[in-house]
């Protein structure tokens, strides 16, 4: 899944250097997904008599995790409407963090792989190196939500871990935040802060709300005028 991502972003930014109208960024991404201790998967991993929504396996767990890790994406500008720059955007979010939502352990870890694509708006202001932005993304997402072992765990024969896989989730997320021009090929993304809900789509379903904040550099090629 990571090297399709990482493959996925290469093609992007090897179009983005043949046309003037893309820019392709990069940034460092925090997350905080929550919703964890009422989650369906919760009750499935936890035999009597510790089922319930708050431990597993006799086992606490916490209701959020903060995992760690890389956004890429590429957009490309559409049409000006006054001030307003509105774009497509295709971005993908690699997160692979050790700690779960083990009170007490690191368990499973936690991963969010997604893919996203949406409209963003750009606001020209009287300051021309300083350019805010609304976006507004939907797409696909894979997760553990920081609870759920590997597939290959019924080989260890622990009934403690049945080995649920990592589940599919509809993606919806929006996102506000500050471009700052450097020079005319680099912006610095001062902030991106973005809320959505990650939607599981099979048999647990259940909402995780994900808040994500991000720092980072955006290229133009070629260099604006």
């Amino acid at each position: 899944m990571i090297r399709k991502a990482l493959l996925l972003f290469a093609a992007f930014a090897f179009i983005a250097s043949a046309h003037a109208q893309f820019s392709v960024y990069g940034t460092v991404t925090l997350d905080h997904l929550s919703g964890i201790q009422s989650s369906p998967v919760l009750n499935v991993l936890s035999p009597p008599p510790c089922t319930g929504s708050v431990t597993t396996g006799c086992t606490a767990y916490k209701n959020s995790v903060d995992p760690i890790g890389f956004t890429g994406g590429v957009t490309y500008a559409i049409k000006n409407v006054g001030p307003v720059l509105l774009s497509a955007d295709v971005r993908g979010v690699i997160e692979s963090y050790h700690q779960g939502a083990q009170a007490n352990a690191q368990g499973a870890g936690t991963r969010i792989y997604s893919v996203l694509g949406g409209v963003k708006a750009s606001f020209h202001t009287p300051l021309r190196f300083v350019l805010p932005y609304v976006q507004g993304s939907v797409g696909y997402a894979r997760s553990n939500y920081g609870v759920l072992t590997n597939a290959i765990a019924p080989s260890l024969n622990d009934p403690t871990y049945p080995g649920i896989a990592t589940q599919g989730n509809i993606q919806y997320s929006g996102y506000g935040g500050i471009d700052l021009r450097i020079a005319p090929v680099l912006d610095f993304r001062m902030v991106e802060v973005g809320y959505g809900v990650l939607q599981e789509t099979g048999t647990y379903s259940h909402s995780y709300p994900l808040l994500s904040v991000s720092s980072g550099f955006v290229f133009h090629i070629p260099p604006r005028q």
